[in-house]
């Protein structure tokens, strides 16, 4: 008697979970749906920056790694279409490309290339037709071993009108262990000039969200979800899910409970709950490649190293101190 009244109160107990599940996950799903035709219609509003560069009639560009000159390489070659970068002049790789295009028809840039270390900085550089003493610069971030599409629109008033040429910059970290990115070969397959449309916007966002930045050697760290420069918190969007995904419920069952047909057992607490848990899942799997990537990294600078080559391995001191890395506190400090 005692299981049979029990395992009728665990079946309805399990198929409340399983209900207040489905509902969140429809719930959160709405949302999304919702925040995106928001999104889309209200961009202009959210991104200002966009604006000249939309209602373009531009197509994709793409020069394959060969047509970049070398301005600043310590050892440079080409092979088929591929640039290689073998050693850095110094600290500091440069390649140019003098092609003249129209800022406003391409708020993106994507180099295609391997072989980029955490170790290494990488920007762009531009000058306008109108003021060719003035260079400019925009910053990649790294993608595996590779870099992310950049939104050149965050340029700003230096990235408008005619440009007359651009140059990519390879130069050593603040870290005074490593150089030479770390002595890997940098392959340039292509340069991609990408006008402005709702996928390469898309690829921006979704790029940005997976690539944050690494954690760094303070002792407080505060890391953003995003880069500089990028177009949206995913923070942000997993609080706005959240805030819609709840109102909805709540507006259902206001609905519902005014029609009299409120017959859900679900209990709009259990829901919630897991309207919150699928929005937590969602902004912490955007930050599991970038874990994988700060553990290999911490491993490369500190594991089984003394003292001195872990302090010089770090970005932090040798960036206060880029001289020397306060060599004369070396090995104890």
């Amino acid at each position: 008697m005692n299981d049979s009244q029990t395992k009728p109160s665990h079946t309805n107990a399990r198929d409340k979970w399983t209900s207040a599940l489905k509902e969140a996950g429809l719930a959160c799903l709405a949302a999304t749906l919702l925040l995106i035709i928001f999104y889309v219609f209200a961009f202009r509003w959210i991104h200002p920056e966009f604006t000249p560069f939309m209602d373009r009639d531009a197509t994709k560009l793409s020069t394959p790694g060969k047509n970049l000159i070398p301005v600043s390489v310590g050892k440079y070659a080409v092979d088929g279409n591929i640039a290689i970068i073998e050693d850095f002049n110094g600290d500091e790789a440069i390649l140019a490309l003098p092609h003249t295009f129209q800022a406003e028809d391409y708020p993106f840039i994507k180099v295609n290339l391997q072989g980029f270390t955490r170790y290494s900085k990488f920007k762009v550089l531009w000058r306008q037709a109108n003021k060719p003493s003035q260079t400019h610069a925009l910053e990649f971030n790294r993608s595996g071993e590779g870099a992310t599409q950049i939104a050149m629109a965050y340029g700003g008033e230096n990235y408008r009108g005619e440009i007359a040429d651009i140059a990519l910059l390879f130069f050593d970290g603040s870290d005074a262990g490593f150089e030479n990115n770390n002595d890997v070969d940098i392959s340039i397959y292509s340069v991609e000039f990408r006008p402005f449309s709702p996928f390469h916007v898309a690829v921006q966002i979704f790029e940005d969200w997976i690539n944050p930045p690494m954690l760094q050697g303070y002792s407080n760290n505060v890391v953003k979800g995003v880069h500089a420069h990028g177009m949206i918190f995913p923070n942000a969007a997993a609080n706005l899910m959240t805030l819609t995904g709840v109102a909805i419920i709540f507006t259902l069952r206001l609905v519902s409970k005014y029609r009299g047909s409120l017959s859900t057992p679900v209990g709009l607490r259990t829901t919630v709950l897991f309207i919150c848990l699928y929005a937590w899942t969602f902004n912490d799997a955007l930050r599991w490649h970038a874990r994988f990537e700060q553990i290999i990294d911490t491993h490369d600078r500190y594991a089984g190293l003394s003292l001195e080559k872990r302090i010089r391995n770090n970005a932090i001191r040798c960036a206060r101190f880029p001289r020397d890395c306060k060599a004369e506190l070396l090995p104890n400090f």
